[in-house]
């Protein structure tokens, strides 16, 4: 379904008492963690198109391996072995042969806690088009024969999009560091959890910088870190305020994204969820008659949802949809931001869940200087590596714009902080003096 289609049935539209964010919002107001393997295993049934067949379990998997090797195996006293090495608790050996296992794991993200995260990746996945590489981990022969049975147990899947990404920028990043990392399944399956909590931050931070720029496509806004060695002095302007004007922007994220699950056709399972700054370009694209007819819903949508907020009806609305949208976005800010109401109270929950959930690895306590983002220097690596990506190495200042175009942001004594700490582990390469002339290179 279109833009127009939402839009056209926003009349019949029943503004509901409870407050609720389905869609582009990674995180709820009540967590209880983030499970990033089963959180993997539901991105890595897109990336593959492949699922487990109905009525597949890990105990059938095993029925299978032990099947397989029972001919092919001369010492039968082996089996307790393979047991402790792959099955026992929970299969954690297993989940560490090959990427592709944790697809088994995919019904684990459809708790709320993990379901949220997942689908904001999975949008992207199914946005990017990109074809995943299929894997080829260097396993031994035993490992090979559970490669094989398990892929024996998946069958194919290839579903519609339910959410066009809020991001686009970051979907393709993200899309192609994927593809990155599942080039090298180990190393994949040895920073999942990195990847996947770094990129969670970075998604919900910058949608909560792109949040009232509805106006334009999103792109990515500076956010200064510093690397969790370093000190915060109080001259650092950039690095003293990036958590604080993040943590104001977070407090608009629940506000303008509930307003527009209207916009989207809520309960229409088959509608796709666009973004407010789509829905806004869309809109202004079309013809007059047309663009005059959805302003008009508009207009009777923002006195119903005046109304059931128990908010006095405007006297006059515009007629630009520019207007409109703002009464739109602001009315549902002053609805959250009300003080002593039930509104506000889930506001502030959505805020703290952002802070104790999602942040907690990129915040620390310096001081004077208070709340600073940091990154630590295995975040620093890791995301070094899928900057440089496929290419043997790639300039410094290169560096940091890829680091740039993913919203992590460096001031100058960070970005010689940077080079010191790569010159160390050996990953610099100087040409001169000069900035331009030193190169960095993976470590993988």
């Amino acid at each position: 379904m279109s833009i127009p289609d939402n839009l056209f049935a926003l009349d019949e539209q029943e503004i509901q008492n409870k407050n609720f964010v389905n869609h582009f919002l990674p995180f709820r107001s009540q967590s209880s963690g983030l499970d990033f393997e089963a959180i993997a295993g539901s991105i890595l049934t897109v990336a593959f198109q492949k699922r487990l067949e109905k009525g597949s379990t890990l105990e059938s998997f095993k029925s299978s391996v032990y099947g397989r090797l029972q001919y092919k195996l001369t010492d039968q006293e082996i089996f307790p072995l393979i047991e402790k090495m792959y099955f026992d608790n929970e299969a954690a050996g297993l989940f560490k042969v090959s990427p592709e296992f944790l697809i088994a794991k995919a019904a684990q993200a459809e708790a709320s806690t993990n379901k949220h995260v997942a689908q904001v990746f999975i949008g992207f996945i199914r946005d990017s088009n990109r074809r995943f590489p299929k894997l080829s981990s260097e396993v031994n022969f035993l490992e090979q024969e559970l490669v094989e049975a398990f892929q024996q147990q998946l069958t194919d899947c290839n579903e519609d999009p339910v959410e066009s990404p809020y991001l686009p920028f970051m979907s393709e990043l993200f899309s192609q560091d994927l593809g990155f990392l599942l080039e090298h399944p180990g190393y994949f399956l040895d920073n999942l959890r990195a990847f996947f909590s770094i990129y969670t931050f970075l998604y919900s931070s910058q949608l909560a910088l792109n949040i009232n720029g509805w106006t334009d496509q999103p792109a990515s806004k500076p956010l200064f870190f510093i690397l969790d060695t370093e000190k915060a002095s109080l001259e650092r302007n950039q690095v003293r305020e990036a958590f604080r004007h993040l943590r104001t922007k977070t407090f608009d994220l629940f506000p303008v994204l509930s307003m527009l699950e209207y916009l989207n056709q809520p309960k229409n399972k088959k509608a796709i969820k666009f973004p407010l700054w789509k829905i806004f370009l869309d809109i202004n694209d079309m013809d007059t008659l047309q663009r005059n007819s959805i302003n008009s819903s508009l207009i009777r949508f923002c006195e119903k949802y005046r109304e059931k907020r128990k908010f006095p009806s405007l006297e006059e609305y515009p007629q630009s949809t520019k207007e409109l949208i703002e009464i739109l976005s602001r009315t549902a800010k002053e609805i959250f931001g009300t003080k002593g109401t039930n509104q506000h109270a889930v506001n502030n929950k959505f805020v703290n869940a952002f802070e104790n959930e999602i942040a907690p690895h990129f915040v620390q306590v310096r001081g004077r200087s208070g709340r600073v983002l940091t990154i630590s220097q295995d975040y620093l690596l890791l995301l070094t590596n899928l900057a440089i990506g496929s290419r043997k190495q790639i300039q410094f200042q290169e560096l940091l714009q890829e680091f740039r175009k993913r919203g992590v942001w460096f001031d100058r004594q960070s970005e010689q902080a940077i080079i010191r700490f790569l010159e160390r582990i050996g990953n610099v390469e100087r040409m001169s003096d000069s900035g331009d002339a030193v190169y960095v290179r993976k470590t993988l």
